[in-house]
């Protein structure tokens, strides 16, 4: 990035298409969504103190209960006919969102300090790595979080099963995954319980070269990544991601 760029602040989507081809290890002639594309999304935010330290807890904490859909009584959406893009890029929004977010509350991100990870703490294993399926339970989950009275879905980015990363809430927009802690916050959740099962292959690299990805595009140093419960009291993202988390940041590999 050169100095003219780090002054403007490039949004994530704005990367060229080899630049994204390169950073998210996709082979091949696989073009970025062009649908993706948010030139305005936020500016990086300079002079900041290293490390940035967690804000403090200051009670309550957002728990997997509390920001977990049930599960489903009613049939989710019909499956989607978008077909995914050659090498899985980053999914646009578009291609599961079947609405958007209440824009007359929504508040704007102004500049990135810190990256969260999060698992989604499904009531029970979700272990399906199918395009459609996964469409579905995003869009699911949006339905759930819209009905207690979120902006929108809460995160900015999904992690599924096969490693594929879906866009959520835009980046322009503060998200609502960490009680109290959420500007300047990108929220990204990893599909599954872990505590009840463990990463996949696919999503232990995609963590790594999205979060490569991430701390690149906003000048973030290692020590801006977290996961949920180093910032609030909670068990996110579980007893079999934490530990990851943790060995990956040590090896300078996030």
């Amino acid at each position: 990035m050169n100095a003219r760029d780090k002054a403007q602040g490039r949004d994530l989507f704005s990367f060229s298409r080899r630049e994204m081809i390169v950073l998210l290890g996709l082979g091949g002639a696989a073009a970025f969504l062009a649908s993706c594309n948010d030139s305005n999304a936020t500016h990086i935010v300079k002079d900041l103190p290293d490390p940035l330290a967690p804000a403090p807890f200051r009670g309550g904490g957002i728990s997997d209960k509390e920001v977990v859909p049930p599960t489903p009584t009613h049939p989710l959406p019909p499956p989607v006919t978008v077909r995914p893009p050659d090498n899985y890029g980053i999914l646009p929004r578009s291609a599961w969102a079947k609405a958007g977010p209440d824009m007359s509350r929504v508040d704007p991100m102004d500049g990135v300090r810190l990256i969260t990870f999060h698992h989604s703490g499904d009531p029970k294993p979700f272990t399906t790595s199918d395009y459609a399926e996964t469409a579905q339970h995003l869009e699911y989950v949006r339905e759930y979080h819209r009905s207690r009275n979120f902006q929108d879905i809460g995160y900015h980015f999904a992690i599924d099963r096969a490693g594929r990363v879906w866009q959520l809430r835009s980046l322009k927009f503060q998200g609502q995954h960490v009680r109290y802690n959420n500007e300047h916050n990108v929220g990204v959740v990893v599909l599954g319980n872990f505590d009840m099962q463990a990463p996949s292959s696919a999503q232990k690299e995609k963590i790594r070269i999205f979060g490569q990805l991430l701390r690149k595009q906003y000048t973030l140093p290692i020590s801006r990544v977290y996961t949920h419960q180093e910032i609030v009291k909670t068990e996110c993202p579980g007893d079999n991601m934490q530990p990851y988390m943790v060995s990956i940041r040590k090896q300078g590999l996030v």
